[in-house]
């Protein structure tokens, strides 16, 4: 097999490669901002959904923009209450700390829990974006419904979307230098790739749950059908 045939595997895995590394740029560029940052997890699972449909021949770069694009309103929105909302969290969770002088209290973890789940609720948005048309609200309650009915998947879609903050927080700023290579390269783009085919199970039970007791959903109505099945 010629190693520059188009369709040899060699060239396809470096294709691929290309591609991821293609996505984590463009990730990383439109985040920068910081409040767009659910806007490029949406542009950047766009992406990712191309690259794994091989009836799709969008460029993988045409699609995170669209998903930008169209996420940027609902995503951004969503994103940002959420973040609020952490914000609230962790002021509640320095001031416990700050008068009970304990990380033992019960208020101090109380405020810790409710602060990650708003972080969980976060990396998920995107996802559902991806997939589905849904507004701002829908998505967030979308995503609690996941959350809890899926708890071990979407755990690991929010650490692996936290995980250089975690990183941060936690080890020296030193040892964390020599990373910084993989993160700019290909860490995001390979991340959200596993974690949007780890949760591709529960959106086909989601979608199939609706099949079986409303029948085929009309194209372009996917978000009525997430909707409808969170309700039953």
């Amino acid at each position: 097999m010629n190693f520059f045939n188009y369709e040899s595997r060699p060239m396809q895995i470096l294709m691929l490669l290309a591609d991821l590394i293609i996505l984590n740029l463009l990730f990383i560029l439109c985040s920068l901002p910081i409040f767009t940052i659910g806007a490029a997890q949406a542009g950047l699972y766009t992406g990712l959904k191309t690259l794994l449909d091989p009836d799709d021949d969008t460029y993988c770069s045409a699609a995170f923009f669209k998903g930008f694009k169209t996420g940027f309103g609902k995503i951004t929105l969503a994103w940002c209450l959420l973040f609020v909302v952490e914000i609230i969290m962790g002021a509640v969770t320095l001031l416990c700390l700050y008068y009970t002088g304990s990380y033992n209290s019960i208020p101090f973890w109380c405020a810790v829990v409710a602060l990650c789940l708003v972080a969980l609720f976060q990396s998920l948005l995107p996802l559902f974006h991806a997939r589905f048309n849904c507004t701002a609200m829908q998505l967030i309650r979308n995503a609690w419904f996941l959350a809890f009915a899926h708890p071990i998947r979407s755990l690991f879609v929010a650490v692996v979307t936290w995980l250089p903050l975690i990183l941060v927080l936690f080890i020296n700023f030193m040892d964390f230098m020599p990373l910084t290579p993989i993160f700019i390269m290909i860490y995001f783009s390979g991340a959200y790739l596993f974690s949007f085919s780890y949760m591709k199970k529960p959106f086909n039970v989601l979608i199939d749950h609706y099949n079986q007791t409303h029948g085929v959903a009309p194209e372009g109505d996917e978000s009525e059908a997430a909707e409808e099945a969170e309700e039953e």
